[in-house]
This record gives structure tokens, sequence and C-alpha cells, in this order.
């Protein structure tokens, strides 16, 4: 599989993963889901999103095989930028529809989100007292006000920062692939035919 397709297929995975966590508010629905579900998924969503990020660009490396072969380009060589080539393919396919993501909350769902940032910060915020009565302890001095601000829609200034993200995000797992591909270079088998450049390239020096 080359490396564009691979970026591709286990890129729309993870953009998909990335609209589920960033647009939760529209299918999480307070009123119905409880606390504890609720302050687990905001408290985690992002680490476990990125999780998965990483290791989708880890597969789509481990996937990849160079579909050109070059006569004067060791096959190493070939699967290091192949594999790097996959994994940003997927950090860029995910920082794209996170700066989506981030306008459409700005200016489309931004009642809705707010709405949500309303009455989610109640539930989350007597869990956490259920839990202090429940292990008789002393509740965190955690308001309403102060988990309803940290809910509240991004700003359109904040599409900055997420082009920020996209580069940062792009260079991390650009690096996760390459470390794959080098890896893969040094422990696996190349297909038959992969080394042949570098024989005859000495042979040629040779004659």
């Amino acid at each position: 599989m080359g490396p564009l397709r691979a970026g591709f297929i286990y890129g729309s995975v993870a953009v998909l993963i990335a609209l589920v966590a960033d647009f939760r508010f529209l299918y999480l629905d307070p009123d119905v889901v409880s606390g504890w579900i609720i302050a687990v998924v905001e408290q985690y969503r992002t680490q476990l999103a990125f999780l998965a990020y990483l290791l989708l660009a880890t597969l789509a490396a481990l996937r990849t095989q160079p579909t050109r072969l070059d006569q004067d380009v060791p096959y190493r060589s070939l699967l290091l930028r192949d594999c790097t080539l996959a994994a940003t393919v997927v950090a860029v396919m995910v920082g794209v529809a996170l700066i989506l993501s981030t306008f459409l909350q700005a200016t489309v769902f931004a009642e809705s989100l707010r709405e949500y940032a309303r009455v989610s910060a109640v539930e989350i915020v007597a869990y956490i007292q259920e839990l202090a009565e429940r292990f008789d302890s002393e509740p965190p001095a955690t308001s309403v006000q102060e988990i309803q601000e940290l809910l509240m829609p991004p700003t359109l200034r904040e599409l900055g920062r997420s082009l920020f993200n996209l580069v940062i995000r792009a260079l991390l797992l650009g690096a996760v692939g390459a470390t794959v591909g080098a890896l893969r270079g040094r422990f696996g088998s190349a297909p038959d035919g992969a080394s042949v450049p570098e024989t005859r390239s000495t042979t040629s020096r040779q004659g």
C-alpha cells in the first residue's frame, strides 16, 4: 500500500474520531447521561483522541510499502520516507478536521455548546461532591462556574492555536512514522529486488 493511500485510509478514521470527540455535545445529553460519564468524557477525551491518532499514524506507517523503487536510492531510505509521509498525512487530515471543528463550534454550534456547558457543569460538580461524600473526604473547591467556563465554545481567535497544533502534530506523528520506517528498515526484510539498487551502483563503479 502506498503512503498516500495508507495515510488517507487511517487518516479518515482519525478524522472520524476527532469529530466524535469534539462534537460530543450533539449526542451526549447531560439530562439523560450520568454525571460520571460526562466527567470522564470531558477529562480524558483529548488524551484518548491523541492516543488514537498516534496509533493510527503508526498503523499507517506499518502498512506502507514503497511503490516506486529508484535504482539510485536504497530501499531503507525509501521506506523511511514513505512511512514518514503516511504518518504525516494522518496528522494533517486530523489537523484540518480540528480547525474546521473549532470554526464550527465558535460559530454555528456555539449556542448548543453553551447549553451543554451550562447543564454539564452542574452534573459534573454534583458527581464530584457525590464522590467526596462516598469516600468521606473534603470535596475539591470546584464551582459550577469554573467548570462551565472550561466547557464554553472556543473563539475564532483560537483558530491560530489550532493551526499551530496542526504543525506540531504533523512534526510529532511524522517523527513516529520515521521511527517506524527506521525500525522496519533495520529489522524487516525488503521485498524481492528492493536491495538490488545498492548492488547495481557498486557494480557500475567497479566497471
